[in-house]
């Protein structure tokens, strides 16, 4: 999404974390990355995207990151957000697609950012795919913003983007809980499960 406004030109346009909130609402264009549902936010959003991915994977990452021990709980945290999100999304994002078709899901997503058409069309879609895939941690401006200022990726931020990832990482009962849990949010979405 930062990218294609980027490049679409939109004015006064700039990007970041909610805990930046107080600075980036004073400009006219932004775009605010964050997890937690927040109804302040959701009400004053022109457009609210969503994406998901494979609980289990989401699982295998932050526990590859963040050493987050495997709890359902969490899980459920996590699910109730996405959830009270998506009550408010133009699109959800579903993160296998992206690793599929990048272009496809690139174009998508510029599809539902209320641009004029001239502009959709003349979009640089390549060019920008090229940008994303060579983006990493660079930038940082202190320890208490560890994380890069423009991409806000942190450092090792990408542990393994590949769907499936969890069968090396995660146990096998956790895997059951999971599929037991919140089979219907992951049959609903097109995962396979194989313990009911």
């Amino acid at each position: 999404m930062r990218l294609l406004l980027k490049n679409a030109d939109v004015p006064d346009f700039v990007s970041g974390f909610i805990d930046d909130q107080d600075e980036l609402l004073k400009h006219r264009t932004v775009l605010i990355k964050l997890h937690r549902f927040r109804s302040d936010i959701a009400a004053k959003a022109d457009i609210v995207l969503t994406s998901h991915r494979d609980l289990r994977d989401v699982v295998a990452s932050a526990h590859r990151k963040f050493q987050t021990k495997f709890s359902t709980l969490t899980v459920n945290d996590w699910v109730k957000h996405y959830i009270k999100w998506t009550q408010y999304a133009v699109y959800d994002m579903h993160y296998e697609q992206l690793l599929v078709d990048r272009l496809a899901e690139l174009k998508r997503v510029a599809s539902v950012l209320q641009l004029p058409q001239k502009t959709l069309d003349r979009l640089p879609y390549e060019a920008i795919l090229r940008e994303v895939e060579g983006e990493k941690f660079v930038r940082q401006v202190s320890e208490g913003t560890p994380h890069d200022t423009v991409n806000l990726l942190h450092k090792d931020h990408i542990t393994d983007g590949r769907h499936g990832s969890w069968k090396n990482v995660v146990p096998e009962e956790f895997i059951v809980a999971i599929e037991k849990e919140f089979r219907g949010w992951l049959t609903h979405r097109g995962y396979s499960v194989s313990h009911s």
